[in-house]
């Protein structure tokens, strides 16, 4: 079992992400566990059953999809539900552990809905005893069906449309409801140096994105102007590691740095090629951003707070390598430029 802690802080619930964060969490050999992935037919390696998963049929800005491959014992909190300080147990004394989830993101990171599949119905059950005085408070929507979960947070506009959607199952794939931004994740590796454990989506404006990148504690100015400055309205991404026995979904700094993770970031420009390598050039006299040399071709390149970022255009397609060290987020630009 691969122990993790769900996002706890408002701020952070972007990402089981926590990707989200980009998030909506940041986190995650894989032959060991036995981490499973699929390849869509644009050849992308992504978490198994990336396809089927589902969520609400509402108004929404993305999703993301948490598989490791391996079932995880949740600890610490429930999504971003705090659970009781005597630990994360049932009554019995057994762990609960979780085999896979899909948030739903809206129009603020406040606004999350959440489709948590256990191992088994017992340990759903226990879940929901576990969440049980945050559902009495009235800040948090949830019910369970079997093995699964269902919880929504944010505004009560957004609980009441996400938990009606969820017990009546009027629920769509990810496929067609985010047809668009599906399609991004073609982009995404075939090859990478790690194995993805979490994927997703997001329709976000520069702003979403800074507040994303905040939620877990990331200081990421240069994403944010590269993505703002060269129009971008949707993107997909990934969550990628060698050691899921030190992951965890809370996306912050130090789990991130913790976990050795990476994250690759793909969006497609309104712009066509020549103009956004321009505006990238010209973004880059203006901020840290180092101008290096990236296999046969260059890249632009940022260390942030103990993190290394690499932006790199490829025409119109916009990539952001995020790892801990420089030489894996290289490995991570490279396989998506030219694996």
């Amino acid at each position: 079992m691969i122990e993790m802690n769900i996002a706890r802080r408002v701020e952070r619930r972007t990402g089981l992400l926590g990707a989200w964060a980009t998030s909506l969490a940041l986190l995650f050999t894989l032959a060991a566990t036995g981490c499973a992935t699929t390849n869509l037919s644009g050849s992308a390696l992504l978490p198994d059953g990336i396809e089927d998963a589902k969520v609400p049929r509402v108004e929404s800005r993305g999703y993301l999809y948490f598989n490791p491959g391996a079932p995880v014992v949740v600890t610490g909190s429930l999504f971003n539900v705090s659970l009781p300080a005597e630990g994360s147990l049932d009554e019995s004394g057994n762990s609960i552990s979780l085999d896979h989830a899909t948030l739903i993101l809206g129009a603020t990171t406040e606004n999350v809905g959440a489709s948590l599949n256990f191992v088994s119905a017992q340990d759903s059950q226990a879940a929901l005893e576990l969440v049980s005085d945050a559902l009495d408070s009235g800040n948090v929507r949830g019910h369970r069906l079997d093995e699964q979960l269902f919880l929504a947070t944010g505004d009560q506009q957004w609980r009441e449309a996400v938990t009606g959607a969820y017990n009546s199952g009027d629920l769509v794939s990810v496929k067609e409801g985010f047809p668009t931004t599906w399609a991004l994740l073609n982009h995404l590796p075939a090859s990478p140096p790690s194995k993805p454990v979490m994927a997703g989506v997001l329709h976000l404006d520069a702003n979403l994105l800074q507040s994303l990148m905040a939620s877990v504690d990331v200081e990421a100015e240069g994403i944010g102007n590269a993505f703002g400055l060269v129009r971008v309205e949707s993107m997909a991404f990934a969550v990628y590691t060698d050691d899921p026995l030190r992951m965890s979904t809370e996306l912050n700094y130090e789990r991130l740095v913790e976990s050795g993770s990476g994250i690759l970031l793909v969006s497609q420009s309104s712009y066509p090629g020549p103009i956004v390598s321009f505006m990238l050039g010209v973004m880059s006299e203006r901020t840290d951003l180092e101008l290096i040399e990236l296999g046969t071709t260059n890249a632009r390149y940022r260390r942030v707070e103990g993190l290394h970022l690499i932006i790199k255009n490829r025409g119109s397609l916009l990539f952001a390598a995020i790892a801990t060290t420089r030489q894996d987020a290289e490995e991570l630009m490279l396989s998506a430029l030219f694996g």
